[in-house]
């Protein structure tokens, strides 16, 4: 045993480096066998959630793209919101969204703008919603995505009570419909 305290006592520096590198070379590990692999799936994971809204966006795109003359392409963006699905199946989406994430659609307001000289006509809705400040954000991210041809005009946000976890929204969207 004091050969042992011996030897730690007078070996100690070169010890305490072949420990220092032996935690180096376990943290290295850890990270390439736990971590690296986990990061790979968080990243599958996001590239999954984008993938829906990317695609929608990407036939805009390729419609753009492929016609040559400006007209072409001008046509083509118009024709991108005529084969959008009708109102009332955005409409039940978005009331499947909300029902979804907890919030309850029980009034709009809806109002028709049209102009003679515009080939879209846009649809705005202005939506009380009353929850959470995170599910709301969470509706209105899911409808975007969702809906591409839709735009978000405004939110307020407003609180009763400081120590209320409820606020009241008013969201409005305009849906933006090929004539």
């Amino acid at each position: 045993m004091t050969r042992l305290a011996w030897l730690l006592q007078h070996h100690r520096a070169a010890l305490a480096l072949w420990a220092g590198i032996a935690l180096a070379l376990a943290a290295l590990a850890m990270q390439w066998l736990a971590l690296g692999p986990l990061q790979a799936r968080v990243d599958a994971l996001q590239a999954q959630r984008q993938a829906p809204r990317d695609q929608k966006l990407d036939r805009l795109g390729d419609v753009l793209a492929q016609a040559a003359s400006p007209s072409a392409q001008l046509a083509g963006f118009y024709g991108y919101f005529a084969r959008d699905e009708r109102l009332s199946d955005r409409l039940a989406r978005m009331h499947e969204v909300a029902t979804a994430l907890g919030l309850e659609m029980r009034r709009a307001e809806y109002r028709l703008i049209s102009q003679p000289d515009r080939r879209l006509d846009r649809y705005q809705m202005v939506l009380p919603l009353t929850g959470s400040y995170p599910v709301i954000r969470k509706f209105v991210t899911t409808v975007l995505r969702e809906m591409p041809t839709v735009s978000l005009e405004q939110v307020q946000f407003q609180r009763k009570d400081i120590a209320d976890a409820a606020v009241e929204a008013q969201v409005s969207f305009t849906f933006h419909l090929a004539r």
